[in-house]
C-alpha cells in the first residue's frame, strides 16, 4: 500500500486569499481547520514530492517534511504557485549541510527547467556546475516514463490543458506507480487534451487513487482549470475507459475562493458523486 499527503490544497491566492474579504475567505478566517488552504503540493514519500511553491517553507515546518531527505521533485509547470526555484539556492555550502552524494533531481517540462536555469544565471554566480548546489535538472517529455528504481516508482507526465496560448509552454500532470498501486494527480488542467485521453485509453491504467483539479469549485468554469460539470465529466469518462472503478478513491483539489464554496459546500456538492474533497494535511492510503 502507498500513501500521499496533501501539503496544500489551494490555488494561487490561497484561502483565505490575501487582500480578500469575500464570503469564502471570511468563513475560512472564522472557522479555520479545513478551510485554511496553502498552495497545492504533494508528498508521495520522504524522497518524492510534486510541486514546490511559495508555501514550501511553511509546509516544511507544519508537516515536518525534512527536505534534506528529498531526492526527486516533480514540477507540473512554472506558475509561481507551483514552482519557486530560488529556495534551491540554499542547497549550496554555507547555507546548509548537504552531503556531496545527496543530489536532488528536478523533473519538469522545458519551461520549468528553463526558469531554473534563468534564476541561477541571473541571480547567482553560476557557471553551469549544478554539483555546487547538489541539483540535477531533468527535462520531462510527455508520455515518456521515468523510472525511480530507488523508490519503486514509475512516472508518466501527461499533457495538461492549461496556460492556453502561451508559446512553448506545455504544463503536465502525472500518472505514477508506487509499488503495485497506481495514482493520478491532475491539478492545473481543464478537461484533458485529446492526446492525453488517447494515451489513457491505450495504456488502460487501473487507478487506485485519482486527484483532479477543482479550482472553480461548484461553478462551471472555463478551460485551463476544472470545476462543476467538468469534474463530473472527467470522472465519467475515466470510468468509461475502465481507469476508474468503484474501488478507486476519487478526490478533488486545488481550490480557489473564486469557486464560491467552503469545504462543507464542496463536500455537499461532490460527495453524492463518490468524490471526496482534499484539505491541507490529509493523508491518503491507497
Amino acid at each position: 500500500m502507498a500513501q500521499i499527503q496533501i501539503l496544500g490544497s489551494a490555488a494561487a491566492e490561497g484561502i483565505p486569499a490575501i487582500f480578500c474579504n469575500c464570503r469564502v475567505c471570511c468563513e475560512a478566517w472564522k472557522n479555520g481547520g479545513k478551510e485554511i488552504r496553502m498552495r497545492t503540493a504533494y508528498k508521495l514519500n520522504e524522497g518524492v514530492r510534486i510541486d514546490f511553491g511559495p508555501d514550501s517553507m511553511a509546509q516544511e515546518y507544519k508537516f515536518q517534511l525534512h527536505s534534506e531527505n528529498l531526492k526527486h521533485l516533480f514540477i507540473s509547470h512554472n506558475h509561481e504557485d507551483h514552482w519557486v526555484c530560488d529556495m534551491l539556492n540554499y542547497r549550496r555550502k554555507g547555507f546548509s549541510v548537504v552531503d556531496e552524494q545527496n543530489i536532488l533531481n528536478i523533473y519538469g517540462n522545458q519551461g520549468v527547467i528553463r526558469q531554473l536555469y534563468k534564476y541561477f544565471w541571473d541571480k547567482l554566480t553560476f557557471n553551469g556546475d549544478w554539483k555546487k548546489f547538489r541539483l540535477n535538472p531533468i527535462v520531462l517529455e510527455a508520455f515518456t516514463p521515468v523510472l525511480l528504481e530507488d523508490e519503486d516508482m514509475e512516472f508518466y507526465p501527461l499533457n495538461a490543458d492549461h496556460m492556453i496560448g502561451v508559446p512553448g509552454e506545455y504544463p503536465q500532470f502525472f500518472v505514477f506507480r508506487h509499488g503495485s498501486s497506481w495514482a493520478m494527480i491532475a491539478n492545473d488542467t481543464g478537461y484533458f487534451r485529446d492526446d492525453t485521453w488517447q494515451f489513457l485509453e491505450e495504456k488502460k491504467f487501473k487507478f487506485d487513487l485519482v486527484i483532479t483539479d477543482c479550482t472553480g469549485g461548484i461553478r462551471d468554469g472555463e478551460r485551463g482549470h476544472m470545476s462543476g460539470k467538468w469534474v463530473l465529466m472527467t470522472k465519467e469518462r475515466l470510468e468509461k475507459l475502465g481507469c476508474v472503478s468503484d474501488s478507486t478513491q476519487y478526490y478533488i483539489n486545488h481550490f480557489s475562493h473564486n469557486g464560491h464554496a467552503t469545504h462543507a459546500e464542496l463536500e455537499e456538492h461532490y460527495n453524492p458523486y463518490g468524490i471526496q474533497v482534499c484539505y491541507d494535511g490529509l493523508t491518503i492510503d491507497y
